[in-house]
């Protein structure tokens, strides 16, 4: 069992579903993390996660229309 932080109207796939979840919050983990890392390491990895954070977001969206990610 893992944590729930999206509201979903309809299931997809639960796993899929929950599996892209995960990655999504992940990815924003790992953007809060950056600004400890050193100035190079940072600005190399910046986009490439903020990329993904985007892309999964919207497959997650996609795959669940109703999908909001609850506030913290």
């Amino acid at each position: 069992m893992g944590i729930s932080v999206f509201a979903v109207d309809r299931a997809y796939d639960d796993q899929t579903l929950q599996a892209l979840i995960k990655m999504e919050v992940a990815c924003r983990i790992g953007l809060e993390s950056l600004p400890q890392l050193p100035k190079e390491s940072e600005d190399a990895l910046r986009e490439p996660i903020e990329t993904l954070c985007r892309t999964t977001q919207r497959v997650v969206e996609r795959l669940s229309p109703g999908y909001k990610r609850r506030p913290v």
